[in-house]
């Protein structure tokens, strides 16, 4: 069955491994050169991304300092090591294994929501940090947050950034998960959304992100929200802001916090979504 079989964690055995003759002393030169040359792409992937993200960085009046916190506390996240891989280049393989699956793909060098999910849910250390099932229905979300070419599809690159989300996301989940009880509540959502990531939103629109978002329990009608709809909230808040403020009218080369949308570009920002 297609995406059935899980995929390998990233150990590596090699012919000659008791150290008879040559042949184990080559793989290793031949591994190590790899993770190298995998360490130098990822750190020029980075510095390109830097670049690309240079505006949000921006402390804005309207938009808060979301810019900020993933520079800071995303974009430096090792996601390879946290699935426990030996190098970025292991993570690629896992990637363009699922790739080379499908000749549309291989075709894009990229991958489509149906794969992510599959990498997601069968690569072993990959489920085993996470512990949950990831949906198409979320994979796709994921997707379009950072499809900045808009054609259904994800590159490696993009597929690395999303790690690295997902990874500073879970962290910051399983710290406010005071009671590790799997679910964060309405106080400390609230908390990690204005004062963590930074994003300046008025007390009505936090209401509503609860009402959508979180469930009420009992004892004392507490509303709590678990992982995946805390990323399906990240990704979100993330995608609508960095699109809003890409429009934003400007006057005078400042920010205003408003823009006027084309009721198609309107569509096309919130049903990617």
């Amino acid at each position: 069955m297609y995406g059935a079989q899980p995929y390998p964690t990233g150990s590596h055995s090699f012919p000659g491994q008791g150290g008879q003759g040559g042949d184990y002393q080559q793989h290793q030169q031949q591994f190590a050169m790899q993770q190298q040359q995998a360490l130098q792409h990822l750190a020029q992937f980075q510095q390109q991304r830097t670049q690309h993200y240079q505006h949000y960085q921006q402390q804005s009046q309207h938009y808060g300092q979301y810019g900020q916190y993933y520079q800071q506390n995303v974009f430096s996240v090792n996601a390879w090591q946290a699935y426990q891989f030996q190098s970025p280049n292991d993570l690629e393989q896992v990637f363009r294994g699922i790739m080379q699956r499908n000749p549309e793909n291989a075709m894009r060098n990229a991958i489509q929501a149906e794969d992510l999910m599959n990498v997601l849910n069968n690569t072993p250390t990959i489920r085993n940090y996470f512990g949950i099932s990831w949906s198409r229905e979320m994979s796709s979300i994921m997707l379009a947050m950072l499809d900045r070419s808009k054609d259904g599809f994800m590159q490696w690159e993009e597929f690395m950034e999303l790690q690295q989300c997902l990874v500073a996301w879970y962290k910051v989940f399983k710290q406010h998960d005071a009671d590790g009880s799997g679910f964060m509540d309405a106080q400390e959502l609230t908390r990690v959304i204005k004062q963590l990531f930074g994003f300046q939103i008025q007390p009505p629109t936090l209401t509503t992100i609860l009402k959508r978002y979180s469930r009420v329990v009992a004892p004392n009608s507490r509303c709590i929200l678990a992982f995946d709809d805390f990323v399906a909230l990240s990704v979100r808040l993330r995608a609508y802001t960095d699109a809003f403020r890409k429009r934003d009218s400007m006057a005078n080369g400042v920010e205003t916090g408003s823009c006027n949308f084309q009721y198609d570009d309107f569509l096309q920002c919130v049903l990617c979504l």
